[in-house]
């Protein structure tokens, strides 16, 4: 019986999985064990000790703890959980559900997605149905057909959230949503950076615009920017740049106030509807209010009957006291766990019309909101008053661990979970969609923010807090190769918020600097898998700041943080501030070496290796790795030759450069298949591609460069590694494809490049894309001046590899710049220095060829080999003639004969 199907849900008990119509539906494990015992026995009561000792075998705990897991179970399944869950009083629970056992065959297959579907960016879950709501979704939803930007405002809550979600359900399956709650956010800066995370993009740079507009404009998108007022104008700004740039797509909005933009259509939110001042023939029921608060109460218990006349008017006098707000009357209804109707109603009536009557300075609906959780905060123990105080410091959800750590109840764990069910039970924490979740929704945060700030406790709670995002990040990094990425994001996607929250805190005047520095060191996983690394730059360069300005050196903790500024730096900057970064490797090199730290060090030699390679300083790298031979010898042969294979292809020790790049492609023994997006690094694999298919065309082997190519360009895309697909395409497979004389090929690559680049802000390489954008334009218009305008700006690998793809338009002073000897690209600079010299000295310009084909000769470099061949005989003296037909035809001899490959039709033509 390990599935089972009921109404429109399927629970798989051995998977531990619910579903809804097909969709994944999140249960805390003491919600799913308890529904897994109420299904297995169907139409039997099972007793309240039984459902204990079956949910808490090995653990002893009140009733309270069944009732809190009972509440979230009810309301996760919605509407639904009044008839399918019944309580028998005095008794116990019986699953009332018609339930039949299916075999795995009837199930449909699990849907795949993209890691990123599960982060923040998924829908929260709402009831089935809004009551008192169905016009003005209605009415929504038609505007939602031309509004570009549609705002729906409103106070605090009055349900602007729960209508914006159920519209976005209703147009989920006709176009993509992305839902951003920027409640959780701390600074406007970073509310771009978050939706290019919620659309799986990987952020190296501060322009991230570009990336968002490119994936947005693959297919239509609906926006749900969620309580913009917490940053109105950066949410005004980044939604007017949003829509100008992207046509397909739309945002809606809540906010409790409106944006004030262009194409903006607010609507407001107004209260349910309640009933007037009673009189003898109205009927108390029929208002929208009074249905949402008997449907509240039902789930306190089935004991509780408002069906009677007298009951409702009491209903009625509460509702209307709250004003149709519907946070206000769930807060009330909550109550109803432990306090009967008529008690209610002498609690709540009242104490908010006079509370409320008491401010005059906010609007009416704030005032009933206010004095609603003034109320209600008066209503609670101490014990759970101090606790919802400290849940504020929070910045979205949290798991009961997290609200123990910031408790500071660590020697009276009772005493802190009876308050958190009594907060649970009040309504005052809710249940997210993620199983074992909780938020304070953000008008309650708000509020106990507030006063948190006005405690004794204030600093403690808030260091209790970072201390907790410390351990949690510790415990994220070791977990990162050990878990399922996917489950590993979705765990750790909303802690990011926290993140923010406690280095804002502890960083600033009045936080704790250590702690601070230590969180800063230990963050980089966090901000690298998820594609935040312009925020891991501002970080780690404030962090790396206040630990400068401490005098202190030579330590573990300057170690990390400049590791960290070293690698944002590098991918989020371009080619200018590679100095920069080459000092912080160089000084964590350093200290590696002193503290005989391996890993730092491994990082660090690869770091500043990559670093060289991009400057041209190809011998500094491979001096670099023999440098440290015997740490070298401590790891697989890979770790050297992943750092050996491209630097040797660079100084033009080709076969030199082949060998350590199949070392580079063996498999490690163990190491699993690197998740995609994984790190800063480049991907080895790839890397070693980049050496293999750019060598074989050097070589002549056209087929197989093509070949290898094509099969390595399928693993790029299946990896999804943002900087080695950008690291390929520039280094390798955009000059073989131009290289060997496909054009078509070559621009579709180039196009992946900038696409790839621009998508993830990677400034380095989408300069990259742009030089050779720039020098195949100037190639097809055959203008020299735009190629040396763009040539001359660069430098490095970028600007060796221009000249290749469009030498011929270069002059001599941009040829001057390399140095033949101990280059890949030697033999071609020669030559082309050597048709430059032709018209003014036949005889100098002869000799450069000749030493060209020569070094080419010399490296095995066949393709550069057949360029100088061929020039030779196209400028020999008669003379010579023959001697260069013959070399000419060994030259041809030693690469694949393909008349479609341009060098090999070149040299045929002259022949």
């Amino acid at each position: 019986m390990s599935l089972l199907q009921f109404d429109d849900y399927e629970i798989d008990i051995e998977q531990r999985r619910l579903t809804e119509n097909g969709q994944p539906l999140r249960l805390g494990g003491r919600a799913f064990d308890i529904l897994s015992a109420l299904v297995c026995r169907a139409g039997e009561v099972v007793t309240k000790e039984e459902l204990i000792t079956l949910v808490w075998p090995t653990t002893i705990v009140d009733e309270g703890s069944l009732r809190v897991n009972l509440v979230a179970l009810r309301k996760a399944l919605g509407d639904h959980a009044r008839h399918l869950i019944e309580t028998i009083p005095g008794r116990g629970y019986v699953f009332a559900g018609s339930v039949r056992q299916i075999s795995r065959e009837e199930t449909a297959p699990e849907p795949i997605s993209h890691f990123a579907d599960p982060l923040v960016g998924t829908l929260p879950r709402m009831p089935r149905r809004l009551i008192g709501r169905n016009e003005y979704i209605r009415s929504t939803l038609d505007l939602l057909d031309t509004a570009r930007l549609l705002t729906l405002a409103g106070p605090g809550g009055i349900g602007k959230t729960a209508i914006a979600v159920f519209c976005a359900n209703a147009v989920a399956e006709r176009k993509r949503v992305v839902f951003i709650d920027l409640a959780t956010l701390t600074d406007g800066q970073v509310l771009l950076s978050t939706l290019a995370t919620q659309l799986g993009l990987s952020t190296f740079g501060d322009d991230v615009l570009p990336g968002i507009v490119a994936e947005l404009s693959k297919k239509p998108t609906l926006l749900l920017l969620d309580g913009c007022e917490r940053i109105v104008d950066a949410a005004a700004n980044s939604a007017e740049v949003i829509l100008r740039e992207s046509p397909t797509t739309q945002i809606l909005a809540t906010t409790r106030e409106p944006l004030r933009t262009s194409m903006e259509k607010v609507r407001q939110v107004a209260p349910l509807e309640f009933p007037p001042d009673l009189e003898e023939s109205s009927d108390p029921g029929d208002s929208p209010a009074v249905e949402l608060f008997t449907s509240l109460a039902a789930l306190a218990g089935d004991s509780i009957d408002l069906s009677g006349r007298a009951n409702l008017r009491l209903v009625a006098d509460i509702v209307r006291s709250l004003d149709g707000i519907p946070l206000a009357i769930e807060l009330a209804a909550a109550h109803l766990f432990d306090m009967d109707l008529p008690s209610l109603h002498r609690s709540v009536a009242e104490p908010i019309a006079f509370l409320r009557r008491g401010r005059r300075t906010a609007p009416p609906r704030q005032q009933t909101m206010k004095a609603t959780l003034d109320w209600s905060y008066s209503t609670l123990s101490d014990e759970e008053k101090e606790l919802l105080l400290r849940l504020s410091v929070f910045a979205g959800t949290f798991s009961t661990d997290a609200a123990f750590a910031v408790s500071e109840r660590a020697d009276d764990p009772d005493t802190f979970h009876e308050a958190f069910d009594g907060l649970f039970l009040k309504s005052l924490l809710v249940v997210t969609q993620r199983g074992g979740s909780f938020r304070l929704l953000l008008t309650t945060r708000d509020y106990a923010r507030e006063k948190l700030a006005e405690t004794h406790f204030s600093t403690s709670c808030r260091l209790a807090h970072a201390r907790y995002c410390l351990e949690r990040l510790r415990a994220a990094t070791d977990e990162w190769h050990q878990v399922d990425p996917t489950n590993w994001r979705v765990q750790n996607g909303e802690f990011v918020h926290d993140l923010r929250s406690a280095l804002l805190w502890t960083l600033g005047e009045d936080g704790d600097e250590e702690l601070g520095l230590a969180l800063a060191a230990t963050s980089d996983t966090l901000w690298v898998q998820f594609g935040l690394i312009a925020e891991q730059l501002a970080v780690s360069e404030r962090a790396l700041k206040l630990f400068e300005a401490r005098g202190v050196a030579g330590t573990g903790l300057e170690m990390k943080l400049r590791m960290s500024y070293g690698i944002a730096l590098y991918h989020s900057k371009t080619f200018e501030r590679n100095g920069d970064v080459i000092d912080q490797y160089t000084r964590v090199l350093d200290l590696a070496v002193g503290a005989q730290d391996i890993a730092m060090l491994m990082r660090a030699i690869i770091g500043t290796a990559a670093i060289h390679t991009a400057n041209g300083h190809y011998q500094r790298a491979i001096d670099l790795v023999h440098r440290f031979e015997e740490e070298f010898d401590q790891l697989p042969p890979q770790a050297r030759s992943h750092l050996l294979n491209h630097n040797y292809h660079y100084i033009g020790d080709f076969n030199n450069a082949m060998d350590h790049a199949r070392i580079a492609l063996i498999p490690p023994k163990e190491a699993p298949k690197p998740p995609p997006n994984s790190g800063s690094n480049f991907d080895l694999h790839i890397s070693a591609f980049c050496t293999i298919v750019k060598t074989l065309w050097i070589q002549g082997r056209y087929s197989a460069a093509e070949t290898a190519l094509d099969e390595s360009l399928q693993e790029v895309i299946e990896r999804d590694h943002a900087i080695s697909t950008c690291l390929y395409l520039a280094a390798s497979a955009c000059p073989t494809a131009l290289g060997i004389g496909d054009a078509v090929l070559g621009m579709k690559l180039v196009g992946m490049l900038r696409e790839a680049s621009t998508r993830n802000s990677l400034l380095r390489w989408r300069a990259w894309g742009e030089a050779y954008e720039a020098v195949i334009a100037a190639e097809r218009e055959n203008d020299p001046a735009a190629f040396i305008r763009t040539v001359s700006r660069l430098g490095g690998t970028p600007f060796e590899n221009c000249l290749v793809i469009g030498g011929r338009l270069a002059s001599a002073e941009l040829l001057e710049r390399i140095a033949p000897e101990g280059t890949w690209c030697g033999a071609e600079i020669l030559r082309l220095r050597g048709e430059l010299a032709m018209p003014i000295s036949p005889q100098d310009g002869r000799a450069l060829l000749q030493e060209a084909h020569d070094l080419a000769v010399r490296q095995a470099a066949n393709t550069f080999a057949l360029r100088c061949a061929t020039s030779l005989y196209r400028h020999s003296a008669p003379a010579l003639r023959s001697a260069s037909r013959s070399m000419l035809l060994k030259a041809l001899e030693a690469v694949e004969y393909r008349e479609d490959v341009t060098d090999v039709a070149d040299a045929t033509s002259v022949l």
